[in-house]
C-alpha cells in the first residue's frame, strides 16, 4: 500500500514537472514568446492555445466557449507584397468565402520592437459564416504588421452580437504584441 502510494506519488510529480517544464504551459497575464521567439503576447483570461489550423499559424488561442478565437500567421517578406498588399488580400479572401456585410475604415499604428516600432494597419469585417446549414454573425478583427523580415496579420474573430468584455480582451491582446526584432 505504502509503495502503490510513494509510486503514485512520483508518476504524479513527473507530470507535474512535465507540464511546467512545457512550453505549452501559458499564464494567463503573464508575457510569453510565440513564433521561435520572434514575438511576444499576454493571454487574456479565459483564452488558452488551441491546435485549430495548427499547420498555418505560428499560434493560436480560443476562448473556452469557443465563442472567439485569435490566429497568428507568418510570412517571410520577401514572398512579395506589402501590409496593405496583405490586409486587402485577406478582406477580398473573406468575401469570396464569407457573406461580408460591412469592411471597417483600415487604420495605422505600429507594433513596439526591440530597437524600433514597427507599422501596422488594422480593420474589421463584419460577415456571416455558414457552417452547413448554421449561419453565425461575425465580427473579424485583421491586423497586420511588418517587422522588417517578416510580415504578421493576426485574425481575432468573435461572433455578434459583440460582448464589450470580448472585444476589450482582443484589443489588449493585439495591443500586448511585442516584435522581438
Amino acid at each position: 500500500m505504502k509503495a502503490r502510494l510513494v509510486t503514485g506519488m512520483v508518476v504524479g510529480l513527473l507530470a507535474v514537472q512535465a507540464l511546467a517544464q512545457s512550453d505549452e504551459v501559458v499564464r494567463r497575464g503573464e508575457r510569453f514568446a510565440i513564433a521561435e521567439g520572434r514575438l511576444s503576447v499576454i493571454l487574456p483570461d479565459g483564452w488558452s492555445k488551441t491546435d485549430l489550423n495548427a499547420a498555418d499559424v505560428a499560434a493560436g488561442f480560443a476562448t473556452q466557449d469557443n465563442r472567439s478565437s485569435l490566429f497568428i500567421r507568418e510570412m517571410d517578406v520577401g514572398q512579395g507584397g506589402g501590409m496593405q498588399e496583405l490586409l486587402d488580400a485577406t478582406v477580398a479572401n473573406y468575401e469570396a468565402t464569407f457573406e461580408v456585410k460591412d469592411v471597417g475604415k483600415a487604420k495605422t499604428g505600429d507594433v513596439p520592437g526591440k530597437s524600433r516600432k514597427w507599422p501596422a494597419i488594422f480593420t474589421t469585417v463584419e460577415a456571416i459564416v455558414k457552417k452547413g446549414e448554421e449561419r453565425f454573425e461575425m465580427r473579424f478583427y485583421l491586423f497586420v504588421f511588418d517587422t522588417g523580415s517578416h510580415l504578421y496579420l493576426v485574425q481575432a474573430s468573435t461572433t455578434q452580437p459583440v460582448r464589450e468584455a470580448r472585444e476589450a480582451q482582443i484589443y489588449e491582446f493585439l495591443r500586448s504584441i511585442v516584435a522581438n526584432s
